[in-house]
C-alpha cells in the first residue's frame, strides 16, 4: 500500500511546498504581512483589534438540538450552523433559536457522507459531500433541493467554495495523482468542468508502508497535523487547514506549504497576500529534512474578513513542543501584531473570557462557542458584569445548556 492510501485512511491531511515567486507585474498587487518583525515583538491581542461590537446568543437547548462535543461553527448568512459528530444543526442568528437539522449522513439517495458543508451565499443553500463524487444541497430549513455532479475523473477535490456561478473544488495533496497535478477545478451546477488550475507544488517522493517508522498526530491551533517519519531519517508532516474560501467577492486559495494566498482572476492564480517570514522562512527542503525545519514558521490557518486577517502560524512544527503563534493583519492600517496562541485574544470590549476565534463570515463577523462551564465560573468571580448589558444573554445560562455563540464585528 503506498503512503498516499495510508495517509487518506489515517486522517486527511496534506503536505506541500510552494517556490513559485510572482513576476513583477503581479507584485504590483501583492500585500505583504511582516510577520518577521511582528515576531520579534509578541503583544497581548486584544479583542478591538478584530472588531468592537460583540454579541453573545445562547443556543437553544433541547433533546432534538443539543451540541456535542467538539463543535464547529460557522454563520452563514442569517443563521448560525453547528456541526459535530454526525449532525449539522441550524439556528437563528439574532435569537439563537432552533430552527432544523440540516440533512444527514446516510447512504439513501439524500444521505450525505459527512456533516461538514460549504455555504453558496448566492443562492442561500448549503452542500454536502456524497461520496464518491456528488454535492447534496439543502437549504436552511432542511429541504433537499437536488445535487450537483463533481467531473471526474481524476478523483474529487477535497474542500470547495463557490466563485461567481462557478464552484471551485481544491485538491489536497492526497487527492492528487501520477495522472494529474490540479490545485483546483472549476465546474458549473450542471457538472460540466468549466478549466483547473495547476498546483505550484512539486510532487512529493512515493514511499511505501515499510518506509514508514513511526506517525505522530496533533493540533496546532485551527490546524492539523500529521508527521510521519522514515526509517531513512527523512520526515514528512501532511497539514489540515481550510485551504479555500471567498472575500470582497473573490475566491482564495493557499497551498498548504506556501506563504503566499492567491486569488483568481479570470480564472488565474494571482498572488495577493504574502506572509513574510524573513530568517523564520520555511524552505522547501524543510519539508522532508527535520532538521531544516528547526526554529522555522509556518503560516497555517487565515480567517479573512474584508477589514481584517486573523492568522495562525506554526513554528518547530517536526519537533516534540510545537508553538502555535495567532496574528491579526489589519487592512486599512497595514499592521501586524502578533501573540501566543495559548493565550488567545484578551477581551478588552466587555472584560469577559478570552477570544479564540473558529470561523468568520464575508460579512465581517469573527465566531466563537463558550460553553456553560466556563461562562458560570467566570460569572461567580464578576458579579460586577451582571451590570453590563452587553453582558444580559449570559445571565440566564444554565449548567446543562447548550454554548453560547460570539460573534464579534
Amino acid at each position: 500500500m503506498s503512503k498516499k492510501f495510508l495517509f487518506a485512511a489515517a486522517l486527511t491531511l496534506v503536505v506541500a511546498a510552494c517556490s513559485n515567486r510572482p513576476q513583477p507585474a503581479e507584485t504590483e498587487r501583492l500585500v505583504v504581512i511582516d510577520v518577521e518583525n511582528a515576531i520579534g515583538q509578541l503583544e497581548e491581542l486584544k479583542l478591538s483589534q478584530l472588531g468592537t461590537t460583540v454579541r453573545y446568543v445562547p443556543l437553544e437547548t433541547g433533546d432534538s438540538c443539543f451540541v456535542g462535543n467538539n463543535p464547529q461553527v460557522q454563520i452563514c448568512g442569517a443563521h448560525i450552523l453547528v456541526t459535530f459528530g454526525q449532525q449539522c444543526l441550524c439556528f437563528d442568528k439574532s435569537t439563537g433559536r432552533f430552527v432544523n437539522t440540516i440533512g444527514h449522513v446516510g447512504e439513501d439517495p439524500e444521505g450525505y457522507a459527512s456533516p461538514n458543508f460549504t455555504y453558496n451565499e448566492s443562492n442561500g443553500l448549503f452542500y454536502f459531500v456524497r461520496e464518491p463524487d456528488q454535492l447534496l444541497k439543502y437549504d436552511a430549513q432542511g429541504r433537499y433541493q437536488g445535487r450537483v455532479q463533481i467531473p471526474t475523473p481524476p478523483a474529487r477535490p477535497t474542500m470547495y467554495a463557490f466563485c461567481d456561478s462557478l464552484i471551485a473544488g481544491y485538491y489536497l495533496n492526497m487527492a492528487r495523482s501520477g495522472n494529474h497535478n490540479r490545485a483546483l477545478l472549476l465546474f458549473d451546477e450542471s457538472g460540466r468542468a468549466c478549466d483547473s488550475v495547476a498546483s505550484q507544488l512539486p510532487a512529493l517522493p512515493p514511499a511505501t508502508m515499510q518506509d514508514i517508522e513511526a506517525i505522530h498526530v496533533w493540533k496546532l491551533g485551527l490546524s492539523g497535523i500529521l508527521l510521519t517519519r522514515f526509517s531513512d531519517g527523512s520526515v514528512q508532516g501532511n497539514i489540515t487547514s481550510d485551504a479555500i474560501w471567498t472575500c470582497d467577492g473573490g475566491l482564495r486559495y493557499k497551498e498548504e506549504f506556501s506563504d503566499t494566498v492567491f486569488t483568481l482572476r479570470n480564472n488565474r492564480p494571482e498572488p495577493v497576500y504574502a506572509f513574510h517570514t524573513g530568517r523564520w522562512h520555511f524552505p522547501a527542503e524543510a519539508r522532508t529534512q527535520g532538521s531544516v525545519s528547526k526554529d522555522k514558521l509556518l503560516p497555517l490557518s487565515i480567517l479573512e474578513t474584508p477589514q481584517r486577517i486573523f492568522f495562525q502560524c506554526a513554528r518547530n512544527i517536526y519537533e516534540n513542543n510545537p508553538e502555535t503563534l495567532n496574528g491579526i493583519y489589519d487592512k486599512q492600517s497595514g499592521t501586524t501584531r502578533m501573540g501566543k496562541e495559548s493565550a488567545a485574544l484578551t477581551d478588552d470590549v466587555n472584560g469577559f473570557l478570552p477570544f479564540r476565534p473558529l470561523s468568520c463570515s464575508t460579512q465581517g463577523e469573527f465566531v466563537s462557542l463558550v460553553w456553560p462551564e466556563d461562562i458560570l465560573p467566570w460569572l461567580d468571580e464578576h458579579p460586577e458584569a451582571k451590570n453590563n448589558p452587553a453582558i444580559a444573554p449570559l445571565l440566564q445560562i444554565g449548567e446543562e445548556d447548550n454554548p453560547v455563540v460570539i460573534i464579534v464585528q
